[in-house]
């Protein structure tokens, strides 16, 4: 039989994709996976120089790359100065000073109980001319302790300069009501 050029070329394609079917074929069968591989075998000798990265070795070996921490280098030089800062808010009004405490002690007796009505009474005290009250408070003299819940008293301020306390008797025994007023130089 005489050959075309036709044949020939196909004869060619043909031998040509045997060939690469053969090789392949060859090569698949000599590659090796991990599973065929018995552990502890592969030792340094048979893996590529240069081939391994940190990230394929274990935590642990990771670990033993890093070295101790070095010492702290010198100080380096002073940077240039930043730029200055915006001005702030204006600070809020100070308080006004205090000076010349004086304390105003103005006392009144409360009469006892009556019958069913107890004695009340009232007191006021005021501080010199120019001072103000700052504070008062009240208290009865020389009531026992068993009394205490029988003596009633209330401080109101009446001016700035000025405090009155009322007081309410449920004893037996006339009281003295005390008002103290705690009286002071302002400045401003």
């Amino acid at each position: 039989m005489i050959g075309t050029p036709r044949t020939a070329l196909t004869v060619a394609v043909a031998a040509l994709a045997l060939v690469l079917a053969a090789g392949t074929g060859a090569t698949a069968s000599l590659m090796i996976s991990g599973k065929q591989i018995k552990d502890n075998s592969v030792t340094s000798q048979d893996i590529k120089n240069n081939s391994l990265k940190v990230k394929d070795l274990s935590a642990k070996a990771q670990a033993k790359l890093r070295g101790r921490t070095g010492a702290t280098g010198a100080r380096g030089p002073a940077g240039p100065a930043g730029p200055a800062g915006s001005v702030g808010l204006p600070g809020l009004q100070g308080i006004p000073g205090l000076s010349g405490f004086d304390v105003v002690t103005v006392t009144q007796n409360i009469p006892a109980l009556s019958g069913l009505v107890g004695g009340t009474g009232q007191v006021s005290a005021a501080c010199a001319a120019g001072q103000k009250a700052i504070s008062a408070t009240s208290s009865y003299a020389s009531a026992p302790l068993d009394q205490l819940g029988n003596l009633l008293s209330q401080v109101t301020r009446t001016a700035d300069d000025a405090f009155t306390a009322s007081g309410l008797n449920l004893s037996l025994t006339q009281r003295t009501l005390t008002l103290d007023v705690v009286c002071a130089n302002v400045a401003g």
